[in-house]
């Protein structure tokens, strides 16, 4: 007897429904959890990438300024240069008009 009861559950479409509902819910339950996991993991990639662009940043700022430091140097350099190729040829004038 108890063996009919079971064939008629197995068999009723009740049963499979539940049954079918339950591994819906067992496998939603999977798939979000497996979401999170991957949803922590592209944050952290993320975070990881983030702090990684901002050292760049820091070290591109870094060089950039020591590279307009160096290019003032120069600028007035070339400008001590000029003045004196000036005088130069002022003196260079001088001299052929004194002859």
């Amino acid at each position: 007897m108890q063996i009919e009861e079971a064939e008629k559950i197995a068999q009723s479409q009740v049963a499979w429904a539940i049954l079918f509902i339950l591994l819906f819910f067992i496998i939603i339950r999977y798939l979000i959890k497996t979401s999170d996991k991957r949803e922590k993991k592209i944050m952290d990639l993320h975070e990881q990438s983030k702090a990684d662009s901002n050292r760049r940043e820091e070290r591109l700022m870094t060089h950039l300024e020591k590279t307009t430091t160096e290019l003032t140097t120069i600028t007035h350099a070339v400008g001590d240069i000029q003045k004196e190729m000036v005088r130069m040829n002022d003196r260079m004038e001088e001299i052929e008009k004194g002859e």
